[in-house]
């Protein structure tokens, strides 16, 4: 089977990140509008359901580097959480809430589903930060 060019996948994650997410969940797109090299996004989650995290609005950065999808995105939160898969500076850990860890037929869709699935069964989840609090 083909492979698919790293530019060629991005541009059609950039084109389903302007779609959205049926629910509007999810959201991402780039960063700016003239990253020739797809490398710098942004992205959006609102907070699932029944959690501590419910109707909170989550900003995200995310870097798919040069090796991307061979290598997964790196993906850190902008807004402030306490959750344990994401680290005192918001660096998502992708290896705790993927479960079989990364491959090249991943999107930046899946991972963010991911995240937010990660963050709706999430335990132990104590207070949060007040809404807008940035890392």
């Amino acid at each position: 089977m083909a492979e698919v060019p790293r530019n060629f996948k991005l541009l059609q994650e950039l084109e389903d990140g302007e779609k959205g997410v049926g629910d509007g969940s999810l959201s991402w797109g780039l960063e700016k509008d003239d990253d020739m090299t797809l490398t710098y996004w942004n992205a959006t989650i609102i907070g699932p359901p029944r959690c501590p995290f419910e109707n909170r609005i989550y900003q995200l950065h995310i870097e798919a580097g040069p090796d991307y999808p061979n290598s997964p995105p790196k993906i850190r939160f902008r807004t402030r959480i306490i959750v344990n898969f994401v680290n005192s500076s918001g660096q998502v850990d992708l290896k705790a809430v993927l479960p079989r860890g990364w491959n090249k037929s991943m999107t930046i869709k899946d991972a963010l589903k991911s995240i937010w699935s990660s963050m709706q069964k999430a335990k132990g989840v104590g207070h949060q930060p007040n809404d807008g609090v940035m890392f």
